[in-house]
């Protein structure tokens, strides 16, 4: 087991060093940050779950065990990086992954016979990224009524002109918006940013 994480961490490492814009971190995010962004999600039997960016799966964990506690969850992870998507699929068989770009999401639901997602949960580097808005847009389009949109955002970046620009598109695109505490306990520290779409049953 400990070898099996440093693998993946150096793979990891490997790819930040390569492309730091796509993966954005040194290191992969803690399961403190993993489960603040499952906490509290509501799911219920044919739901549909989405991560954008799985990595190699420091986020992957925590959705696995939300999708394990209600039975008839489905889960599908959306990562660009062949090999990413290789030990994603060792680490978590009982989970479906694509090796394709987030921008298709849509299609992706589409082939599998999935839903429109009831969370999208996003690891990806939005503020590094230069169709970041497009990225927040079709989220919030493929998502259910009602569905939300969760990604995070670290201390040391919160005050810079993209993280403000995150920011404002959660507030304004979603019908709800919030932010998690602190979770000081990853490295660098986060928030996890939260928008609801509107429910169409409200209407």
């Amino acid at each position: 087991m400990a070898s099996s994480t440093v693998s993946t961490g150096w793979l990891f490492f490997r790819k930040f060093l390569r492309n730091p814009r796509e993966v954005g971190a040194l290191l992969p995010s803690t399961r403190s940050l993993g489960d603040e962004m499952v906490r509290d999600l509501s799911l219920t039997r044919g739901d549909v779950i989405v991560e954008y960016g799985c990595g190699t799966g420091s986020l992957t964990a925590s959705i696995a065990q939300a999708v394990q506690r209600v039975p008839g969850v489905r889960y599908l992870g959306i990562e660009r990086e062949a090999a990413f998507c290789d030990v994603l699929s060792r680490r978590f068989p009982q989970l479906d992954f694509a090796a394709d770009r987030v921008e298709n999401v849509q299609a992706l639901l589409a082939a599998r016979g999935f839903p429109a997602p009831r969370a999208i949960l996003s690891g990806l580097p939005l503020i590094l990224l230069p169709n970041m808005e497009a990225i927040v847009d079709g989220a919030l389009e493929a998502l259910a009524p009602g569905g939300e949109f969760r990604t995070f955002s670290y201390i040391q970046s919160w005050p810079t002109p993209a993280a403000f620009r995150l920011r404002r598109a959660f507030r304004e695109k979603f019908a709800s918006h919030g932010r998690s505490p602190l979770v000081w306990s990853n490295f660098p520290p986060a928030w996890v940013l939260r928008g609801m779409k509107h429910d169409d049953l409200d209407d």
